[in-house]
């Protein structure tokens, strides 16, 4: 049977680990509560207060268009939490199914795995350049395109784990029980793989912000109209020198985001079930 994760174990004795955790939920709050949070429009042009410096009424100062940058920046976290649960979501279905079949199935795994192999000879942000170069700018691109990059990695982690236990004695028994390929894999195999797989989650998580921060900056992202942190730098970049605090306030809060990700990660990682440590190690 497979061991599940428990939350209060997993922060227990950890006080960056939990601080990182209380800074996501700060970002799932501005998420969800981005209209009542904001004080202006995100989208709001006014002309005689650009490129204003931090304070009130303006916290973050605002942009070259006069666009509020705090009111930007908690809109921007909706696309932290849409563009990291949406990769999540693809490169756990379909690496994880990708990864099950080909550890289960051998000659079909000699094929898939070959596939995989071949992309993530690839770096990351490269194989992301490549697949937007050939859809348009949009949310579901950004998402569908970095839940490819990260489905091969996780397929090839889920292949391992699979292999692992595929060999254990509870297998053996479902299928002298008479339990059919699709018994054995979704009933019996899968549950097992769920903890590791929630491990792997937050990692993708938090690499899918610095993918989308990153195809942000060289304008093959998001729309520039959508207010992410990722625009935010592409947009202000020139203005480095004139207002640096336009590019030192999304830094800081994708820096943060993905640091508070990494640390929830190392936390689950460690709770995890011995067998699969060594598998989601390298990840």
């Amino acid at each position: 049977m497979s061991v599940p994760l428990s939350i209060a174990p997993v922060f227990r004795g950890r006080a960056l680990a939990t601080i990182g955790a209380c800074w996501l939920l700060v970002v799932g709050i501005a998420a969800v509560g981005a209209p009542l949070l904001a004080p202006f429009d995100p989208l709001e042009f006014d002309p005689f207060v650009r490129l204003s410096s931090p304070g009130w009424p303006h916290l973050f100062g605002t942009d070259h268009f006069g666009r509020d940058s705090l009111s930007r920046a908690i809109y921007g976290a909706r696309m932290v939490i849409l563009i990291g649960s949406g990769s999540v979501l693809i490169a756990l279905v379909a690496g994880g199914l990708i990864g099950m079949l080909s550890a289960y199935f051998v000659r079909l795994g000699h094929l898939l795995m070959r596939i995989v192999d071949v992309l993530m000879a690839f770096p990351a942000l490269l194989l992301a350049l490549v697949l937007m170069t050939l859809l348009e700018r949009s949310v579901l691109n950004t998402v569908i395109v970095i839940g490819i990059v990260y489905a091969t990695t996780t397929a090839r982690i889920v292949f391992g784990m699979t292999l692992k236990l595929k060999r254990d004695v509870f297998v053996d028994a479902a299928i002298c029980s008479g339990a059919g390929h699709a018994s054995v894999l979704f009933r019996h195999i899968l549950p097992n793989l769920v903890s590791p797989m929630l491990v792997q989650a937050s990692f993708i998580f938090a690499f899918a912000q610095l993918q989308a921060a990153a195809l942000d900056f060289l304008g093959l992202g998001l729309p520039p109209e959508v207010p992410s942190w990722g625009n935010m730098l592409s947009e202000e970049r020139i203005y480095v020198t004139r207002a640096p605090w336009l590019l030192i306030f999304p830094g800081a809060l994708i820096i943060l985001s993905v640091f508070s990700m990494n640390l929830v990660g190392d936390a689950l990682r460690d709770n995890i079930d011995p067998r699969f440590k060594d598998d989601i190690a390298g990840v």
